[in-house]
């Protein structure tokens, strides 16, 4: 077997690294002189099996339950829990350089970006090479994205020679570019490359017409996902027709599509919320067919039983009208993914990073982004999101007119996708409110 040409480190912890790092992986692979490239997971391969789990398990139950204050301490902890991990993810890092003769060295998650660095500058010393890391932000530049940053404008002088990054145009409000990496990095703009974000080629591809019929096809994984989405026809009889592993649903012209994608791990009690807001909405029989898909980015998603329970909901309504149809799914690719963002009227998500960048890409309806419903703990309360999304989110209002909805105003904010004339906006100011009490 050939030899690894390229050393790729990716995290698991929500999905957004890990599919950006299948997009690098797959340009790389697949462009014009193919490399050979070894992917490594830090959280599973570099911090040991249990400790990688815990930390893993940590997160996505932070977002599954809308946790926002468990997600914002674990940012907060960031640069503490990251000089925890230096030595194992030192060691890992430096014991595959000086295995392997790899020719770059790409970098695309959070944790130990100082240990990476400082691996690489004791290997380029002892074997007389000039690999750097090539750091790959996940998150769009913006003042509020703090966890890939903070490590970063901590490396010293010596290290930041041995560092560039590769990023999206950083959001401005009348500061220049060179005075924001500065500020944020202490890198010079020499070592900041704007590129193209890490996206799937599916995303880069022209969008259907809208004119004519168009034909998502679902992936299948198991019988029991064919099982859910027959269950969850029950309310109007048009199942998505099954055939090789795909569950293909036809959409006309005139039909109505949505599609929330809450993350990886999506908030239950938000999804119950926006489904019940959906049966509220859609009550009259007349009228287009209203197609919902409900997706998450995991397996994880079913193995915590939210599909189940979702479908169980979406059945208890036998009066809903049969122009109503949902399709609980999980973990889609990326050609169905870009479908349904180029095909949706409207399109609820979480502004993380990667999604973000896939709607900037191909969204061409309108952009609704979820916030959890405030909440108090100790005195202390969060505003729906944390900070880093929130980045995220100004620049999708930037750059395509994103709006904030939560489930307690959704059936307002969505009341004019159903020719209702009371058409309510959702405001969007510049700085959250992070007001205390």
């Amino acid at each position: 077997m050939r030899h690894p040409d390229i050393l790729l480190i990716t995290s698991s912890g929500g999905s957004g690294h890990l599919i950006a790092a299948k997009a690098i992986r797959e340009s790389l692979e697949q462009g014009e002189n193919p490399k050979v490239v070894m992917e490594q997971d830090v959280s599973k391969d570099w911090l040991g099996s249990l400790f990688g789990k815990i930390f893993i398990s940590i997160w996505n139950t932070s977002q599954i339950n809308g946790w926002i204050f468990m997600q914002e301490f674990q940012s907060f902890i960031h640069p503490l829990f990251s000089i925890f991990l230096t030595p194992s993810i030192f060691f890992h890092c430096f014991k595959l350089l000086m295995h392997y003769d790899y020719e770059r060295v790409i970098d695309n998650q959070v944790l130990g970006t100082k240990a990476i660095t400082n691996a690489v500058r004791l290997y380029n010393w002892i074997q007389k090479k000039k690999l750097i890391v090539e750091k790959v932000l996940t998150d769009l530049p913006t003042d509020y994205t703090a966890h890939f940053f903070t490590e970063i404008k901590s490396l010293n002088r010596f290290e930041r020679t041995s560092i560039e990054i590769y990023a999206q145009e950083p959001l401005l409000y009348g500061e220049m570019a060179e005075i924001f990496w500065k500020r944020k990095t202490g890198l010079e703009m020499g070592q900041i490359h704007i590129v193209a974000p890490p996206l799937r080629r599916a995303f880069f591809a022209l969008p259907a017409a809208r004119n004519v019929p168009l034909t998502i096809p679902l992936t299948i994984e198991n019988e029991a996902a064919k099982l859910r989405l027959i269950k969850a026809s029950q309310i109007h009889m048009h199942p998505p027709v099954f055939q090789d592993g795909r569950g293909d649903v036809l959409v006309h012209p005139q039909d109505l599509v949505f599609t929330i994608m809450l993350g990886s791990h999506p908030s239950k009690n938000a999804l119950y919320d926006y489904i019940e807001s959906f049966f509220n909405l859609v009550r009259s029989k007349e009228g287009p067919i209203v197609h919902v898909f409900i997706l998450s980015q995991t397996g994880k998603w079913i193995e915590k039983r939210l599909v189940d329970d979702l479908v169980s909901q979406i059945i208890s309504h036998p009066l809903a009208p049969k122009r109503l149809r949902f399709y609980p799914i999980s973990r889609q690719d990326d050609q169905v993914v870009s479908k349904l963002f180029n095909r949706s009227n409207a399109t609820i998500t979480r502004s993380s990073g990667i999604t973000t960048m896939e709607l900037i890409q191909s969204g061409l309806g309108d952009i609704w982004i979820h916030q959890e419903t405030p909440r108090s703990i100790l005195g202390l309360r969060h505003h729906g999101m944390v900070l880093w999304e929130y980045g995220n989110a100004l620049y999708l209002n930037q750059k395509k007119g994103a709006r904030f909805v939560s489930p307690q105003f959704f059936e307002q904010a969505f009341r004019q996708y159903f020719n209702d004339p009371k058409e309510v906006v959702v405001s969007f100011d510049r700085e959250p409110n992070l007001g205390l009490g």
